[in-house]
């Protein structure tokens, strides 16, 4: 398998990643809809195709179809109970989605100590590993989430664009609700740092996603930041299989 003509797709809740194998981590293309990832794949010398998709049975059914058309391999990496030297909490894998599942493999790669993985985006995930084991995890809604859904339930409050880049005390009703919003979601880095803390002396927190900027200001010395961790998990898949 040459990995220059291998791709992988990251389909999310808002937009799609994409990146060759060969290509540095950090060279991902973001777009908004299937269209220009469909250009792309039709122009590509491409042989093997990735997918991780987290609820999109028509994009990936469209993507499918396209590979199948142009001689494409197309893989569509599901969640296990254990690979790479990680085992999952859950008794059903398939109940857990594969994002968060490609990014702890795309985690474990960054550190050997105890770590939880913070995925910031519609929705923020953590998870828990520590010696190959995942340990569980939270779900809680994304910065944007909580504040769409507080505005919709809520008279006389309006929308406000501005996404604070630190967490303060605000002077009108809008900037209160995104310094809110804020707050919940720093909130949860800060309940998953003191979780660590209580059981291993050393650990670290990789955090990730779309909002994850949002985590600057909390982060401490222990903290990374990592682009593309879901990408990066399907990496260790294809490259697997270049192996094999």
């Amino acid at each position: 398998m040459q990995t220059n003509s291998v791709l992988l797709v990251d389909i999310g809740n808002t937009r799609i990643k994409y990146r060759l194998l060969n290509d540095d981590a950090d060279n991902v293309t973001t777009v908004d809809d299937l269209s220009a990832l469909i250009t792309y794949i039709e122009a590509a010398p491409l042989t093997h195709l990735y997918i991780a998709n987290v609820g999109k049975p028509a994009v990936e059914e469209a993507l499918a179809q396209l590979c199948n058309e142009q001689q494409i391999i197309f893989c569509a990496v599901k969640t296990e109970s254990e690979a790479f030297g990680i085992t999952n909490s859950y008794q059903n894998p398939q109940k857990m989605g594969v994002d968060r599942w490609l990014a702890i493999l795309g985690a474990a790669k960054l550190t050997d100590k105890p770590f939880a993985v913070i995925d910031a985006g519609t929705a923020v995930t953590v998870d828990f590993v520590a010696d190959g084991q995942h340990l569980g995890g939270w779900i809680a809604p994304g910065f944007h989430t909580m504040k769409k859904a507080l505005l919709s339930n809520t008279t006389r409050v309006f929308e406000n664009e501005t996404v604070p880049e630190q967490l303060m005390a605000a002077s009108d009703t809008e900037e209160c609700v995104a310094m809110g919003c804020l707050a919940a979601l720093q909130g949860v880095f800060w309940s998953a740092k003191r979780r660590l803390n209580n059981q291993f002396k050393e650990n670290v927190i990789i955090f990730t996603g779309g909002d994850k900027k949002l985590l600057t200001s909390a982060c401490d010395g222990d903290s990374l930041s990592a682009a593309n961790l879901v990408i990066d998990g399907l990496a260790r898949y294809a490259e697997k299989a270049s192996f094999d």
